[in-house]
This record gives structure tokens, C-alpha cells and sequence, in this order.
């Protein structure tokens, strides 16, 4: 089981899908697996229930989990609330998807159904948020350069023996 972790816009559910065709794995996006529980978007979360409602829903996801060889696209904040990053850790390998703020800001297409962007200032916004939760993404098993194309980024999986 293998954890993609990293901010909004890192690419974990493009590099998920890529992997899981590449090896034949299943594949599961943690904020698609919520939405299909609840029948609301994460936006609609948001608004209508607030993020500590979200956060307890991403804790559900992962206690829903079973232990199998897939890879999992997590959502940005999910490895840092309710311990899920140690948790994460002690049930297979995670993988951190490293980019600058600015990377982020410019592979982010709408801002709309990004809940905690919703401000006039999105790139401070991300700088801020990137750098509270910089030293619990770190804590993963590796951490890669994300702003790579798909093909790099599978061959750097083969290159680490994850794939």
C-alpha cells in the first residue's frame, strides 16, 4: 500500500492513476471515496458541515482502509490531522510529491472547488498553508520533486523499488 501525499495540486491523483494502470494495482483517491459516501462535494462539506466535520470523514476513509498493494491518492490536508500520517506509515510506504508554492499555484486550474483557497490572495494562501504542514509531510518514507511529468515521476517510482 502506497500513500501519495502532498498540497492541493501536487498531482497525487494523476501519478495514483498513472501507477495503478502502470502496475495493474488498484487505486483509490481519498477525497473521490468521500464524496461518494456522502453524496456532497468537498466544497459542499465545507460550507455545509465545516472542516473539523471533513477531517473526521478522512479519519472514516482511512479506518475503512484494508491492507492490500494499491496506491492512494490522499487529499492535501489528510496526513496532518487525526495522526493519520503515522498511521499511514505503519501500514505501508508513504510518498510526499514536493513542490514550491508557485508550482502549486500555477497547476491549480479553478479555485472554486479548492474550499481553503477561497481568498483573495490564493497564492499566500498556499505559502501558508504549505509551510504549516511542511514538517509533517517531510516525515514521509520518501519525498520527490513533483513538478515532473507523469512518465519521470512512474520511472522514479520503478527507480525506488516501489514499483
Amino acid at each position: 500500500m502506497v500513500f501519495l501525499v502532498g498540497m492541493m495540486g501536487a498531482g497525487k491523483t494523476s501519478l495514483g492513476k498513472a501507477l495503478a494502470n502502470q502496475t495493474g494495482l488498484p487505486f483509490l483517491d481519498t477525497d473521490a471515496y468521500i464524496k461518494v459516501q456522502t453524496g456532497l462535494s468537498i466544497p459542499e462539506i465545507f460550507s455545509t458541515k465545516g472542516e473539523a466535520a471533513f477531517r473526521k470523514m478522512e479519519e472514516e476513509c482511512f479506518n475503512a482502509l484494508t491492507p492490500k498493494a494499491q496506491w492512494i491518492a490522499t487529499g492535501g490536508g489528510f496526513p496532518c490531522f487525526n495522526d493519520l500520517m503515522e498511521k499511514m506509515k505503519q501500514l505501508g510506504t508513504v510518498v510526499y510529491l514536493k513542490l514550491t508554492p508557485e508550482e502549486l499555484h500555477g497547476r491549480i486550474q479553478s479555485y472554486a472547488n479548492r474550499p481553503l483557497l477561497q481568498t483573495s490572495e490564493p497564492l499566500n494562501e498556499l505559502s501558508r498553508l504549505l509551510n504549516e504542514r511542511a514538517e509533517i509531510y517531510e516525515k514521509a518514507d520518501f519525498i520527490i520533486h513533483g513538478n515532473q511529468t507523469t512518465n519521470n515521476l512512474v520511472k522514479e517510482f520503478q527507480e525506488l523499488g516501489l514499483i
